[in-house]
């Protein structure tokens, strides 16, 4: 894909993503999050362009998940050390990546499908890092 390209699809993406009520914030360093409080979606904007995709495609998955309400029904409150909160949050992570490669495919996309599972397989190992602590 050429950035041409790229440009385009984050595009689509930005724009998919404010018809929820999302903004979009490219910051040098961001986090490549979702705040669905403030319905704010950060991009490490010093990423590479289809790194950018591919984030920005999960966090929407995200959002879709808190938009038809499937998220994972565990007690928010506990503390971030419980076992069943760093579970649970392991599944809807995995949920997002798999949501954002579908609404890729909806939007006509092109995602490599190896480029992509290793982007998810890198992203899901951190979080099993953070809940094996």
């Amino acid at each position: 894909m050429e950035d041409k390209d790229l440009n385009e699809y984050l595009n689509s993406l930005i724009l998919w993503a404010e018809n929820y009520g999302y903004f979009i914030d490219f910051r040098k360093r961001g986090d490549n999050c979702i705040c669905l409080v403030n319905k704010v979606i950060e991009i490490n904007s010093s990423a590479p362009l289809k790194f950018q995709v591919y984030c920005l495609l999960h966090e929407c998955g995200h959002v879709l998940i808190a938009n038809n309400k499937s998220f994972w029904n565990f007690n928010t409150s506990k503390e971030s050390k419980d076992r069943d909160y760093k579970v649970f949050t392991i599944i809807e992570e995995i949920e997002a990546w798999k949501r954002g490669f579908n609404l890729a495919q909806r939007l006509n996309i092109p995602i490599s499908k190896e480029e992509w599972d290793i982007q998810m397989s890198d992203a899901i190992y951190k979080y099993i890092k953070w809940a094996a602590n």
